[in-house]
């Protein structure tokens, strides 16, 4: 019995592991490598994203701030626009209506004003009549008669 208990292994050590040919390391190793360039190139790839995500942000930024500012001039306009619009309301609303020109049109009309006689006109006639020999060489133009 003493002869099998000294081939045991220690309780509460581990056991040494069971020795490793050639050809395992060989591909241990080749697997290793093929990770390591994996892990190198997912580096690589990701700060190319990185990158690219950091580019992008900034372009993102500018135009948002173009956006923005091209907003702002847009509500500039359209608030001088309507400035515009409401000064020409308030000049519209100072005009004639259609129903004024009409209702001027009939008094015109209806008063003729372009009969009307001027008052040299009116005293010219007034001496002719007082005076009747004095303007005869000197008739003033009939603008009642035709030509």
């Amino acid at each position: 019995m003493a002869i099998e208990h000294a081939t045991k292994p220690e309780q509460g050590k581990p056991a040494p592991p069971p020795p490793i040919d050639d050809d395992e390391i060989r591909t241990l190793t080749a697997r290793l490598r093929i990770n390591e360039e994996r892990n190198s190139e997912l580096r690589r790839k990701l700060l190319v994203v990185e990158q690219n995500m950091l580019t992008n942000h900034k372009q993102a930024t500018n135009e948002i701030k173009t956006v923005q500012q091209e907003l702002t001039e847009l509500r500039h306009t359209m608030h001088i626009i309507e400035d515009k619009i409401m000064t020409v309301i308030k000049e519209l609303r100072l005009t004639a209506r259609k129903e004024d020109i009409q209702l001027i049109k009939k008094y015109l009309e209806i008063w003729k004003p372009v009969k009307f006689a001027t008052l040299d006109k009116v005293e010219e006639l007034i001496d002719e009549k007082l005076h009747p020999g004095k303007h005869s060489d000197h008739a003033p133009p009939n603008y009642d008669s035709p030509r």
